[in-house]
């Protein structure tokens, strides 16, 4: 830890322990009470100017830019009061890792979500945390639980997918992790942010119904987790901006949530007093819409100060309760890109890289002949989004460069020398997207020069689909590798494929955990996060980026819920992930365990190698107009050759309410139908009768 946040922690317990605040010293201090206790005492001290530069952030932009710094190479200040000790704010993004200077980039969300392991993202929330206390900063707001409610949503590769279940379970576990060691998690953007190109202006328009049972579940789960803080969204929520919504943050009281929030940056706050009444803490990264406008609003009545403090006791009771454990910590430079931090990024593509399909071509023997790799990125540094959310490791592994360690006769072939495809043995074609396009929209005067954004088509790219043909008819066997945020449609190539690997953006060591895919070291066990159609038609609709300040209805369906309602088969469904062995489940099971379920099922490995595969547990309810099932729980479990286990999945019925729209309340409903399998098109049905909890 830095002298400079010693030093202001120090300087705050000297000043409060002088004032005769004693409670700081307890080892009770984190307690919320006490803590807000002593906040109070803090803010009576506290003059009309420092409460709001305790609401603002202090990024000295233009300093970055006359040094020729990326965004957020240091921390980036918020609140904090020197003259009594309150030590600031110091903010990281994320989620791939940590944003500042350079840093171990693991892959994206939606890749680590394929893995459906919680256990591996609190792992990698704790090395994230342990890069930010090294690298200055006590708060990282890079724990995004958006839904992806379509796939051509720009910043989907930052979410964990189409799935509140999966994704609240997931933004819970990072949560965790970096609050393990003190680091403040901050879940954003709070809500009903998946528009990219239209986030400054487009209205989210949803029912309460939409909102309870689809776009809040997983925010809660984080707040559940202790998460000290929360983002809000650019976009309008039925007409209003989110941190300008008393609604939104009516939301988050019922949500249990017990901390501060902050705005997105800069576009975030569009009336500052409005945005303190309405419940937003702190506008980030500086002071744009509040400042002196908060002060007039004051001194002429307008606003009342109490509002101030209210907004200031929310930041300064939760850096209360952390900072004992941030003090705690003393992590040097070297922790950060430390071997254990990238064989974790190594480990969480190999645990999340989805085998798509199959005939037989992988794995690849060790001893393999001559392999030509091609494609646009087969010798390319490619891990994501060049937006926020944008990492800086000190190396990055190409395709070319991870099979060459694995395969001696690996040959780099450009598509102008197609001829030196003819005399090998297998083709591999590396071939997707990047940051050009998809990602935080960066626009430009010249529309060439747009990078990120939504997604102008759900297919590759023209050049990359005719490159598969063209590759097939050398009659050579042909892996395709693909890089994507989320769901490509493979209709119109998939059958010129002797096997696809989906690769979401695997992270700075993914390109030699791709090698050890394909030779078979690693047994592929990741599944889809998300649901890949057979055409654009089956998913939502998605807004035209030529026509702002759009409203655009938030149905109640999507993803995997809305194929079932309609009846659509995907081209791979949600969960969907193939294996080097083959599983087969039989005699499943569920009971009512009072305020729990339990479901059980054998499963065997019926193939020739040891091999990962995960459980999944979908549960559908009596109560009219909800969804034919929703996915409840997840196991992940090792098999061997032959070996048959019982694996047994518990959920809690907490989990399984919903809103009653009678009501107005959340229910658990009394008969509910267990689905149990390998993904939501392949499942066992059960039909249980639930008691009240």
């Amino acid at each position: 830890m830095s002298e400079y946040h010693v030093r202001h922690f120090d300087e705050a317990l000297k000043i409060m322990k002088d004032a005769g605040v004693e409670l700081l010293h307890s080892p009770d201090a984190n307690h919320p009470a006490l803590a807000h206790a002593l906040a109070k005492d803090l803010i009576e001290k506290m003059t009309l100017l420092e409460k709001v530069h305790m609401l603002s952030g202090h990024w000295a932009m233009l300093n970055g830019l006359l040094h020729g710094r990326v965004y957020n190479y240091d921390p980036i200040a918020g609140g904090g009061c020197k003259r009594l000790g309150i030590p600031p704010l110091l903010f990281s993004d994320g989620p791939r890792g940590v944003v500042m200077k350079s840093a171990t980039c693991f892959p994206t969300s939606n890749l680590r979500a394929a893995a459906f392991d919680t256990s591996l993202e609190e792992e990698i929330g704790e090395a994230i945390a342990k890069e930010c206390i090294a690298l200055g900063a006590n708060y990282f707001a890079g724990v995004c639980v958006n839904l992806l409610r379509h796939p051509a949503w720009g910043r989907a590769q930052e979410a964990y997918g189409e799935d509140q279940f999966l994704t609240g379970k997931y933004g819970a576990a990072l949560t965790k992790g970096l609050q393990k060691y003190g680091v403040i998690s901050c879940p954003k953007h709070f809500y009903m942010n998946s528009i990219e190109n239209l986030r400054f202006s487009v209205s989210a328009d949803a029912d309460e119904e939409t909102l309870r049972d689809v776009y809040l579940y997983h925010f809660e789960e984080c707040f559940k987790s202790g998460a000290g803080s929360v983002m809000s969204a650019y976009n309008k929520v039925n007409g209003t901006y989110c941190g300008e919504s008393k609604a939104v943050f009516d939301h988050l009281k019922t949500l249990g949530f017990e901390g501060f929030s902050i705005s997105d940056f800069v576009w975030g706050v569009h009336d500052g007093p409005e945005s303190v009444r309405a419940g937003l803490d702190v506008e980030m990264p500086m002071t744009l819409k509040r400042g002196l406008s908060l002060i007039v609003a004051v001194k002429r009545g307008k606003l009342d100060e109490a509002l101030l403090d209210a907004r200031c006791e929310a930041i300064i009771a939760t850096m209360l309760r952390f900072q004992n454990v941030y003090r705690a910590q003393n992590f040097s430079k070297e922790v950060v890109c430390c071997k254990a931090h990238t064989d974790l990024a190594r480990k969480a593509m190999e645990k999340g890289a989805v085998l798509l399909k199959n005939n037989g071509v992988l794995p690849l023997a060790d001893t393999s002949g001559k392999i030509a790799l091609i494609g646009r990125f087969a010798n390319e540094k490619v891990i994501g989004d060049h937006g926020s959310s944008s990492v800086h490791p000190p190396y990055v592994t190409t395709p070319y460069e991870g099979f060459s360690k694995v395969f001696k006769n690996t040959v780099l072939i450009t598509e102008d020398h197609l001829a030196d495809c003819r005399d090998a043995d297998v083709i591999v074609a590396v071939v997707g997207n990047d940051y050009r396009d998809e990602g935080e929209f960066v626009t430009n005067s010249n529309p060439k020069l747009v990078t990120g954004g939504d997604r102008r088509s759900l297919r590759l790219h023209k050049e990359d689909a005719a490159l598969i043909h063209t590759l097939k008819k050398l009659g050579k066997p042909l892996v395709v590798i693909f890089y994507s945020g989320s769901a490509i449609i493979t209709t119109d190539w998939a059958n010129d494929a002797d096997a696809i690997l989906y690769a979401g953006y695997p992270g700075m060591e993914g390109a030699n955990a791709l090698a050890d895919i394909v030779r078979g070291k690693v047994n592929p066990s990741g599944k889809l996060p998300f649901t890949v159609a057979q055409t654009e038609a089956d998913y939502p609709p998605f807004p035209n980026s030529d026509e702002k300040n759009q409203h655009v209805s938030y149905g109640y369906y999507h993803g995997y819920a809305l194929f079932d309602k309609e009846d659509k088969k995907a081209e791979y469904p949600f969960g969907f992930g193939l294996s080097y062995t083959s599983f087969d489940y039989c005699d499943a099971s569920a009971n009512d365990e009072g305020d729990e379920i339990t479901v059980s099922c054998k499963i065997k490995n019926t193939g020739s190698r040891a091999g990962e595969e995960t459980m999944l547990v979908f549960v559908g309810s009596n109560l009219s107009g909800k969804p034919r099932k929703l996915l409840k729980g997840f196991r992940r479990i090792v098999l061997d050759p032959g070996e048959e286990k019982v694996c047994t999945v518990t959920i809690l019925k907490e989990d399984l309410r919903l809103y009653d729209k009678a009501a107005d309340s959340m229910v658990i409903p009394e008969d509910v139908t267990v689905y149990v399998g390998k993904n939501a098109e392949d499942v066992k049905r059960i039909v249980l009768s639930v008691k009240k909890a």
